[in-house]
């Protein structure tokens, strides 16, 4: 019961370098420290979790963002494909024309 009400205490005061601080100095008793070391660990599991989610969330919008050029590009390079035809059926055309004159 007792832990839980210390559990709690850490909670409410949410400074993880007094924590650490009070480790240290050996302010906790041996029924304590156990339970605040492992709030510590709680709390960097935490922000460890939340930088994965983070990176995971980028890694997701930077392949879609890959995905939407490489669909781009591909259209580009199909409009460029069908410039060069049309640029040498007019070029033969004309060659065409300056023969028959």
């Amino acid at each position: 019961m007792a832990d839980t009400a210390f559990w709690k205490q850490l909670d409410a005061q949410n400074d993880e370098s007094a924590v650490r601080v009070a480790i240290a100095s050996g302010h906790y008793g041996p029924d304590t420290v156990g339970i605040a070391q492992e709030w510590l660990q709680r709390k960097e599991d935490a922000r460890f979790n939340a930088a994965a989610t983070r990176a995971e969330a980028r890694e997701v919008e930077s392949l879609s963002i890959s995905r939407k050029a490489l669909s781009t590009s591909r259209l580009a390079t199909r409009i460029a494909i069908s410039a060069i035809v049309v640029s040498i059926s007019m070029a033969i055309l004309e060659i065409i024309k300056w023969y028959y004159k």
